[in-house]
Order: structure tokens, then sequence, then C-alpha cells
């Protein structure tokens, strides 16, 4: 099994074993990218909303097959992914990432209930993209600024 790890919004190129007709090897890396979730000025009175996209490649040329694998993401400032928030100087404001546009299920790394997104190759050729769904909750009123949190992306193949 091989595991890549990123920061959402950044970019990985590592080699895995060799498969045949599959990515992820020295000559056809696969690579990983995460647009940032930013969520813009919270209001309290209402709800915040932002998408991600996850996007796991292959290589340069995108003509190698992709192999199985998982996209899990990491918990961030929080202990688990349930619980996750947006920290300033003390300050929190909790928000999540949502495998599902009804922010039913926490895309996260299997633990406290959340779920991870997972392909099964069936003759998939270049790349998949795996969206994720961000909820700020209203009611929290919290000082103002700049909210962060950093959450890294592992891809297992």
């Amino acid at each position: 099994m091989c595991i890549k790890t990123i920061p959402l919004a950044a970019m990985l190129l590592a080699a895995s074993p060799a498969h045949a007709l599959l990515c992820g090897t020295i000559l056809d890396p696969m690579s990983v990218s995460a647009t940032a979730l930013s969520f813009g000025n919270y209001i309290p009175t209402g709800a915040g909303f932002a998408n991600t996209s996850v996007k796991v490649s292959c290589g340069l040329l995108g003509l190698d097959l992709l192999p199985n694998f998982t996209v899990s993401l990491s918990a961030g400032n929080a202990g688990t992914p349930s619980g996750r928030y947006l920290a300033m100087s003390g300050s929190h404001l909790n928000y999540n990432i949502y495998a599902d546009p009804g922010f039913a299920t926490v895309w996260g790394d299997g633990s406290s209930g959340s779920v991870t997104q997972t392909f099964n190759s069936v003759l998939s050729l270049g790349s998949i993209n795996f969206t994720g769904y961000g909820r700020i909750p209203a009611g929290q009123y919290v000082a103002a600024g700049p909210y962060t949190d950093v959450v890294t992306v592992t891809v297992s193949y």
C-alpha cells in the first residue's frame, strides 16, 4: 500500500511501486491537488458555505489507468474530523467538510463517524475529482478576524 499526504491546496508528486498499465510509477507518477476551502466573511445570523475540490490524476500525460485508491482528510486543528474548527488567537469557529451536498456525512479518515472517499478503477484514464462541501453553522458569535485550519489530504493506493 502506498500513501500520499498533502496539505489542502498543495500538490505532491511521488513514486510508488510499479503496476502494469497503472499510473503511480516513477515514469508516470500519480499527482494530488486540492483547492482551498475559503468561506469569506462569516455572518453569525446565517450559515457559511464553501466547496473544495480534490483531484487525483495520472502523471503528465494522463494516459495510464488510475489504480484503486482511498482519499481521506485529517482532523486539522481538532482531535477528530467530526469536531473540526477554525482558530484565531484562542478563539474557535466550528465548521466541517462533508462528502455530500446535504451535509449529512463528514469527510474524514473513517474515525468518529466520518467517511473516506473511495475510487475503484474500472479502466479509468486520466483523473478524478472529489468535492468537499464546507459548512460553518450559524449562531457562533466570535471576534472578527482571519480564522484558519490546515487539513491534510491523504491518498492511499
